[in-house]
């Protein structure tokens, strides 16, 4: 595994619709790396319109969301030339490993973190993903 910089200037979006969620992830990951820009939308539609007014490094989405799920807003991402390359890490509490497969082959995530988890871990596949997708 390669070793994870702390100090990496990045800017992630994170999408719950749960606001104690979107907290608790912000507040985690910028103790992790206080470099961290971090933003949040509580719906898909809310994260489009954020992702058009900026640059994001990754995005962080629960996959139930209310009206259209976080797979609606990967595939909205994956079909935009400027967000096709964006790491996708999908949050869930689904841990049936049907679920996971088909995050990961059918809708092409990233990284798939299940709930409960630890900040460390999720700060991890951010940068992981990253930087997968950027070498």
């Amino acid at each position: 595994m390669n070793k994870v910089n702390y100090t990496n200037k990045r800017r992630v979006l994170i999408v719950d619709d749960v606001e104690v969620h979107r907290v608790m992830m912000d507040n985690f990951l910028r103790k992790i790396n206080p470099f961290l820009t971090v933003e949040d939308a509580s719906s898909v539609q809310e994260a489009i319109q954020k992702m058009g007014d900026g640059k994001f490094d990754a995005v962080v989405s629960d996959w139930n969301l209310p009206e259209r799920g976080g797979d609606a807003l990967l595939k909205w991402m994956r079909a935009r030339p400027n967000f096709n390359r964006v790491p996708f890490i999908m949050v869930s509490g689904n841990t049936e490993s049907e679920d996971i497969i088909h995050a990961f082959m059918e809708l092409g995530v990233d990284a798939y973190v299940t709930k409960p988890f630890k900040a460390q871990d999720l700060y991890e596949k951010i940068v992981n993903a990253f930087e997968k997708r950027n070498s």
